[in-house]
Parts: structure tokens; C-alpha cells; sequence
């Protein structure tokens, strides 16, 4: 199967967003709008949106095994001083969830580039 290189568009916030950065930038929207507690944020950005990884995760809980799999170089510090990173891992069909997902939160999302049609009409 080709590798999927669509970008995604979020209204207001980045344009030319790879997957993984595309549910970076809407959690860390979201935060910044929100302040929330992080025992809150993990029932908006659910587990079940990512997968077996989870959507967000506090910092000091990824180990070494799984580092890879968030952007711990870049961590969200919430307001409480709780800092947390968002998971790397996403695909067509997790984004496809978390895309409808934050659609409901308010998150307009434009897929762009030449696989841009097909990821829209999986959208809708």
C-alpha cells in the first residue's frame, strides 16, 4: 500500500500538518482554550480515539519502551504544572475517529495535497 503524505488544515490554528503534528496542534488548541485538569482532558481526548497508545499522556508515565511513541521533546504544561505529551502514532483509520471527534469539539479540518479528495469523502 502507497504511504499516505496528506496534509491537514485546521481553521485558525496551522495549515501543512502532517497527521501526528494535525492531533498535536488540536490537543494543544484545545488546552490552551480550556485549562483543564488532566484527569478531565483524558475523558475529551479519550483513549479509545488513538488506539492501544491513548491520545495524551502525563510525561513522567511514558517509559523508555514507549518514548517513541510521543512527542516528549515537546511536552504541554497544563495549568496545574501536570506536563504531558501527545502520542506520534496515528494512521488513516485512527485519524479518521479523531478527526470526526474534534470536528464535534468545533475543530474545523481540511485535508490537503493529492490524496486530499479521497481523505474527505472518509470524512463525511
Amino acid at each position: 500500500m502507497a504511504r499516505d503524505y496528506t496534509k491537514y488544515a485546521v481553521k485558525g490554528i496551522a495549515q501543512n500538518l502532517c497527521k501526528a503534528r494535525l492531533v498535536q496542534k488540536i490537543v494543544e488548541n484545545y488546552i490552551e482554550k480550556s485549562q483543564m485538569s488532566f484527569s478531565v482532558l483524558q475523558k475529551v481526548w479519550f483513549d479509545d480515539l488513538q488506539g492501544g497508545k491513548g491520545v495524551i499522556k502525563k510525561l513522567n508515565d511514558i517509559d523508555r519502551k514507549n518514548a517513541q511513541y510521543y512527542y516528549i521533546d515537546t511536552p504541554i504544561t497544563l495549568r496545574d504544572g501536570t506536563k504531558i505529551s501527545v502520542c506520534n502514532q496515528w494512521g488513516i483509520e485512527n485519524l479518521s475517529t479523531f478527526i470526526l471527534h474534534a470536528g464535534l469539539l468545533g475543530f474545523e479540518i481540511k485535508a490537503e495535497g493529492t490524496m486530499a479528495k479521497i481523505e474527505q469523502t472518509r470524512f463525511i
